[in-house]
């Protein structure tokens, strides 16, 4: 069987283009496990930040700013997620998430998951697949069982810390539910616990496959198996492992696959394992999310490796300058270059942080909550963040380096769902990278155009680029008179001196204007 779902509406709705007011503060994470259970408490305490940053705002208000067709269409507008005909338990937990109108994905995919069906799914990064899966496990589970009953893979461990705050934000309002991330990293003794009547669990491979191998995970009662980023779960890394995992559950299961890309050879492997698969299609040849502008910039190019990392630095000190942006995700394809390029800019005065897979575990999981909780204007990444990462705040892309192929370029593209505008930048260097990246232009179907020569505010407006009010350059804040007397006048009413004191102190330092 066979359903490709085509989307063509171009239509979107332009609101207030200001954002939302800050959520509440997250509550004080619990407290660390018993000291009879051997765990790292450094990891643990990482995990709890980063699920905060993750459940301080999981869903994108649809209309809080102008979105694309990809997420917000004629066909979407005036349907919310109470026509799907969902429990009251779980249309709470959207509603309290922030989920208020479907993506059109979720409107085609959700009734035919809820029906039971084997489905292969294939949307753009960054138009909500996770909800999609999230609600139809939601429908599924029977909290009053103690067992373990669906089963989700991620190919990241920050993938999958995720997805369990999706879930559980999402799952809110199902009393007595429970779920759990398995990953790497983490202490094996804690696994053992978070499975005792645990109904979901999220996580990646290789934990997945040693829970299962030394019978601390019990998989009898699976009856969902949901393999996230399916391209890449099933790609030379991970494909036996997630081959044994599957062949460890109940054969009477139903199974979900979920992908921004869709090569043959995705088809080719999800029919060893699904029976008569439904397929949900949107746009299928067209993988680039319609609010983002692609550009290139040639660099000069170097034999020496450190010299023409440190030509590619300079441009991007400039282009980070020059543009005024909200938060900003930058790639590189080596490891070494994300810590190197880090300091550069750390010394600079740039607000920034990095992340890559040699890092300790905590230090990845804070890297992501400090980049959720809007901490740091900048995050340095290998490809680990590529895939999958919701941080609404992104609206710029750099590429330092061009991807080796082109499916990494559209996940990069879509870095940070970028659900609303932005642009995703590539420098490439004279020689083998300008070839590489008409390879990457010619596959993805991308209409990337030569980077503008236009200077600060200019070239903002011309990537469609803009920060919020009050966000400039160097993370430091422009606070215009209006806003400096309202803030006065609220603290006056206050009526503590010292913190008055100390914030006219403030005030005054920053540049007005």
């Amino acid at each position: 069987m066979e359903l490709i779902v085509t989307s063509n509406s171009s239509k979107s709705v332009l609101m207030s283009p200001f954002p939302p007011p800050p959520p509440p503060p997250p509550p004080p994470p619990p407290p660390p496990p018993p000291s009879s259970i051997k765990f790292s408490t450094v990891v643990y305490e990482g995990l709890q930040s980063l699920m905060a940053a993750s459940e301080e705002k999981t869903a994108h208000n649809l209309l809080e700013r102008k979105r694309t067709s990809d997420v917000l269409s004629s066909e979407t507008i005036n349907v919310d997620f109470a026509s799907l005909m969902l429990s009251d338990p779980v249309q709470k937990g959207l509603t309290s998430a922030g989920f208020e109108k479907p993506s059109p994905i979720q409107l085609k995919a959700i009734p035919l998951g809820r029906c039971g069906l084997d489905l292969i799914v294939q949307a753009k990064s960054g138009t909500g697949k996770t909800c999609v899966f999230g609600v139809i496990a939601l429908e599924s589970v029977i909290a009053t069982s103690n067992s373990l009953q669906i089963l989700i893979l991620a190919p990241t461990r920050e993938i999958a810390v995720q997805i369990q705050a999706v879930i559980q934000a999402i799952g809110g309002a199902i009393e007595g539910l429970k779920c759990h991330t398995f990953i790497g990293g983490t202490i094996f003794g804690q696994d053992r616990q978070n499975l005792k009547k645990c109904h979901i669990a999220v996580g990646t491979p290789g934990r997945i496959k040693q829970l299962i191998e030394y019978d601390v995970m019990k998989t009898d009662s699976v009856r969902l198996f949901i393999l996230d980023e399916a391209d890449k779960l099933l790609d030379e890394r991970f494909q036996a492992s997630v081959n044994w995992i599957y062949h460890h559950l109940p054969e009477n299961k139903q199974m979900l696959a979920l992908s921004a890309t869709y090569p043959e050879t995705l088809a080719q492997q999800l029919t060893n394992y699904m029976r008569d698969p439904t397929f949900v299609r949107l746009n299928p040849k067209d993988l680039v999310l319609q609010g983002i502008k692609q550009f290139y910039k040639i660099v000069p190019g170097h034999h020496l490796p450190h010299k023409s990392f440190q030509i590619k630095a300079d441009h991007l000190v400039d282009l980070l300058s020059q543009i005024a942006f909200n938060q900003c995700l930058i790639f590189s394809n080596l490891q070494s270059r994300a810590q190197n390029l880090c300091d550069l800019l750390l010394e600079r005065g740039w607000p920034v942080t990095y992340i890559s897979g040699n890092q300790e575990q905590v230090d990845r999981m804070k890297a992501m909550a400090e980049l959720k909780t809007y901490k740091c204007r900048i995050l340095i990444s290998t490809d680990l963040t590529a895939r999958g990462i919701d941080a609404e705040n992104v609206n710029l892309i750099i590429n330092l380096d061009v991807p080796t192929d082109f499916k990494t370029y559209l996940h990069r593209t879509a870095a940070g769902k970028i659900w609303h505008h932005g642009a995703a930048i590539t420098l490439a260097s004279e020689g083998s990278e300008v070839g590489l990246l008409k390879t990457v232009q010619k596959r993805s179907g991308s209409d990337i155009k030569v980077l503008p020569e236009k200077q600060n505010s200019q070239l903002s407006d011309k990537l469609g680029v803009n920060a919020y009010p009050g966000v400039v350059q160097n993370g430091k804040i422009k606070i215009s008179s209006k806003v400096t007397r309202i803030i006065q006048g609220i603290i006056y009413l206050v009526s503590y001196p010292n913190m008055l004191c100390k914030m006219n102190k403030l005030l005054h330092k920053c540049k007005d204007s």
